[in-house]
């Protein structure tokens, strides 16, 4: 009897295992106990994988007899690299709670080419949780979530197995956790309020810039919507949100959207860093660089889009990093070229740059970080980024506001300048007018004067034109123009007031004379006459010297003018130079040119007013004025002018001033 019974009892239990092949091999692991919600780093250990290179394999391959056995999964997360395998996940569990029977398996992805789930409880038949194709659109998904996430059913106290089935198309690795309903609640309700700041932040930056491209009609507006809309459309796919609200019927365009939104983010964020930074025009180089990301990128993706989408998603999440960096590299060169508005550029692209550098370390590293860290920080720094960007384009403008003001008040103050020139220039002419006509009926000493103000007068009257010409004058120039003006006014001032009755041609009464630099007066005699040496295709040069000396300066400039205005007019080639030399009892100014020279005879001669050189006719014009004004200034100031008897070509004169 008790060897029937005992019969009995192995027919009934072998027709039990055969009934339930699924279950029995549910018991084969050792159970992960639930008190609560699980997330992936706290299942390390109990997640076991095996691989599935032919996608041949079903739930009964993995569960019946002659299932080939599954390996622990090492590290906190599922992540098998970019493998073009389905990956079969086990995990058994233990519901050790008292009352929660509802569950929810949320996995931390908007999209899987294939995903399935299945729970095998103890005893019973397999329950499918959620089976999901390439093809399956939105709305085949157990709950309207953004995320794949499916309810489960598993009683308090039960035992049963979780396989999870899926292929991504891209990075294999895989964030899940199983949550209570009331904590699966809880993390939806908190990601709907950071998506709602996240959107709004970036729809009314969009919306402010779009007006601003309507207002201003600047193409920085426009390349900058197209980088914040493209950054907004990469997180909303990267939420799920982009398939459930924009395309819930187009899977297969979803499984590949990364491509296009990633691109779009890439490119357009190198065509913002070309308008913003000007870079065709300031730096070439870079903006070569610029174009090449932007030409890289859309290579990759007419290379690899219909032959290997999965190696390009791997390809665009480096080349996003590569291309930050040359955005950011691309604004310190601006930086330190002297573009001083690129100070919030760089802090948008350094807080991008950090956020692609956790995207790569995840998906082409492998280090384990959550999916949820990465997004997060994707949404804080697009937000910072774009909110950057606004303000590095609002702190352009307002740098160009304060340049034009800057530039403004310059033209004013050049502006008040020139009719300050203007103004004193008409009372020059106006006081040389007179001094024309009074030298009709006056005597020598008004000759005198207006034969010295005619040739400075003209080539200040050239001067002040070229100021009053739309290019500023250098700070050279203006001081060479007040230098001429200084020297003419006050010629006139001295020479062309009432002379009292008994003014003679002797010398003046002794006076403490100051000494003064030679340097200053030849310099000045140098840059009056410059030009119409320049004219004349005439080099003039002036030794520069350190000597000084007790002369009376507008003498010694009136002199010098004459002298250097006579060299200049009479020689036709070659040039005219000016020098110093020291004896033990005086100062020497020379004055030699290239012209044709004269004897001594001749200097006698063209000494006496109004005399002229007969070979100094078929050259230039002229008064006969110049020598002897210079000869008489000289004299009556204590000076000595000589003919240099070395000179054998062309003309020498020395200027003698005593020392004791």
């Amino acid at each position: 009897m008790m060897a029937s019974l005992s019969v009995l009892g192995a027919l009934l239990l072998l027709l039990c295992s055969l009934a339930s092949p699924l279950a029995a091999q549910t018991l084969d692991c050792a159970p992960l106990t639930l008190d609560g919600p699980a997330k992936t780093p706290e299942m390390t250990g109990w997640i076991q994988a095996q691989d599935d290179p032919d996608w041949a394999m079903t739930l009964a391959d993995v569960t019946g007899p002659g299932a080939k056995a599954f390996r622990p999964v090492e590290g906190s997360r599922p992540d098998f690299g970019y493998t073009p395998a389905r990956i079969w996940l086990r995990i058994c569990l233990r519901n050790a709670t008292a009352q929660d029977a509802e569950w929810i398996l949320y996995t931390h992805e908007n999209f899987f080419q294939v995903y399935r789930a299945f729970l095998v409880p103890e005893t019973g038949d397999p329950i499918t949780l959620i089976d999901l194709e390439q093809n399956s659109p939105f709305s085949d998904r157990p709950l309207d979530s953004p995320e794949l996430a499916a309810p489960m059913t598993f009683a308090p106290g039960t035992t049963a197995t979780l396989f999870i089935n899926y292929w991504s198309g891209g990075s294999s690795q895989l964030d899940f956790s199983i949550e209570t309903k009331e904590s699966y609640d809880q993390i939806i309700a908190r990601k709907t309020a950071r998506n709602f700041f996240f959107y709004g932040m970036m729809i009314l930056l969009i919306t402010v810039a779009f007006a601003s491209l309507v207002v201003f009609r600047h193409p920085v507006f426009l390349a900058y919507c197209a980088y914040a809309g493209a950054a907004l459309l990469f997180i909303m796919h990267e939420d799920g949100i982009a398939f459930q609200v924009f395309w819930p019927r187009f899977p297969a365009f979803n499984a590949n959207a990364s491509v296009f939104v990633g691109s779009a983010l890439i490119v357009s964020g190198a065509v913002y860093a070309r308008i913003f930074l000007k870079t065709r025009r300031r730096h070439p180089v870079a903006d070569k660089v610029l174009l090449g990301v932007i030409l890289l990128t859309l290579g990759l993706d007419a290379a690899l889009y219909f032959t290997d989408p999965q190696l390009l998603k791997k390809l665009l999440i480096m080349m996003s990093l590569c291309a930050f960096l040359v955005f950011t590299g691309a604004g310190l060169v601006s930086y330190f070229s002297g573009y001083r508005e690129v100070r919030f550029y760089l802090l948008a692209w350094l807080g991008v740059v950090l956020s692609s550098a956790l995207m790569n370390l995840r998906h082409v590293v492998g280090i384990e970080i959550s999916q949820d860290t990465v997004h997060d920080s994707m949404r804080f720094v697009m937000v910072m980024d774009a909110l950057m960007m606004g303000l590095a384009i609002a702190d352009r403008y307002n740098q160009l506001r304060q340049s034009r003001q800057v530039a403004l008040e310059q033209t004013l103050d050049a502006t008040r300048h020139r009719l300050d020139l203007n103004r004193r220039l008409t009372e020059l002419q106006e006081r040389h007018e007179l001094a024309v006509e009074l030298s009709k009926s006056r005597d020598e000493q008004i000759q005198n004067v207006v034969h010295d103000l005619r040739q400075p007068l003209l080539a200040l009257r050239q001067s002040v034109s070229d100021l009053n010409g739309t290019r500023p004058g250098s700070p050279g120039e203006v001081q060479q123009v007040e230098a001429a003006f200084s020297y003419l006014e006050t010629l006139i001032a001295q020479q062309l007031r009432p002379m009292p009755q008994a003014a003679t041609k002797t010398a003046p009464a002794a006076e403490r004379l100051e000494r003064i630099a030679l340097q200053d007066i030849l310099q000045a005699v140098e840059e009056m006459f410059r030009p119409d040496a320049i004219a004349k295709g005439l080099s003039l040069r002036l030794v520069p010297s350190r000597l000084d000396a007790s002369v009376d300066a507008l003498a010694l400039t009136r002199i010098l003018s004459n002298l250097v205005s006579n060299a200049i007019k009479y020689t036709t080639q070659g040039g005219v130079l000016i020098g110093t030399r020291k004896t033990a009892t005086s100062v020497r100014i020379e004055i030699h040119d290239t012209g044709p020279g004269m004897t001594e005879a001749e200097f006698a001669l063209a000494r006496k007013r109004t005399v002229r050189l007969k070979k100094g006719r078929t050259v230039a014009e002229g008064s006969g004025l110049g020598l002897a004004i210079a000869m008489d200034l000289a004299q009556r100031h204590g000076m000595a002018l000589s003919l240099s008897p070395l000179r054998r070509q062309g003309t020498g004169l020395v200027l003698t001033i005593p020392t004791t």
